[in-house]
């Protein structure tokens, strides 16, 4: 199977907290689909953030989303927090021992320091069985950035929570668009408000996805990835 065609869209977040510029891939939503196509753009960035679903649920397959974080990991220091696809696997501990083994830093409602940055993943911690961490990681000093898979639950649990930036995908950009608007996204049905770019005055950014695991194509809605330049 060839790649799928992928745009690259680029970001800028301001917060006058690093020393140095760095520069953040961000891959969200592949769903264990070929990423080839990827590799050469880890070049010039700092690290890769994957905010969920490098699965397909509705397959049960991930192996070539581990292959993915494997590669990723030989390339740059690479962010990986799970996604529903993931959560639903029949094999969810053993994707995560896998995803684990990866080279991959795997956030499961944990942080880590990067550089002059905090990166954290949460997800919903009935879903994984994982205590929540964020009242641990809004004290923390400095620039936080936090993978949040869905963007509808960072709207709802999360968005008075005090971080520079929430990463999220899920909504694949609403499917498909007509103009602005997304027609359907999961967990947020018709007429989806939350599919892609900047959300709740900039401290929400929602990537429409690197894949495409419905069987109903994305139209006018290419596949995409980010590029997160933060200051």
């Amino acid at each position: 199977m060839k790649p799928k065609q992928r745009i690259l869209v680029p970001y800028e977040l301001h917060t006058g907290k690093l020393a140095k510029p760095l520069r953040f891939l961000i891959i969200s939503d592949l769903h264990s689909e070929p990423f080839e196509d990827l590799l050469p753009l880890m070049e010039d960035v700092d690290a890769v953030l994957v905010p969920g679903d490098v699965s397909n649920r509705y397959k049960q397959i991930y192996d070539q989303g581990l292959a993915f974080l494997r590669e990723s990991a030989k390339r740059r220091p690479t962010f990986y927090s799970p996604g529903n696809h993931e959560t639903r696997q029949e094999k969810y501990d053993e994707l995560m021992a896998l995803a684990r083994e990866s080279g991959a830093e795997v956030l499961v409602n944990r942080y880590v320091r990067f550089q002059d940055v905090w990166i954290g993943g949460w997800y919903d911690p009935l879903a994984v069985g994982e205590p929540d961490m964020m009242d641990a990681f809004e004290q923390l000093e400095g620039c936080k950035l936090l993978l949040c898979h869905k963007p509808e639950h960072y709207m709802k649990v999360l968005k008075h929570r005090e971080v520079d930036l929430a990463i999220a995908g899920h909504a694949h950009g609403g499917q498909i668009r007509i103009g602005k608007q997304g027609i359907y996204a999961p967990g947020q049905g018709l007429l989806p408000r939350y599919t892609r770019g900047w959300e709740n005055d900039g401290k929400l950014l929602i990537s429409a996805g690197a894949g495409n695991p419905c069987r109903a194509p994305r139209w006018s809605n290419p596949c995409e990835v980010l590029l997160l330049t933060v200051d």
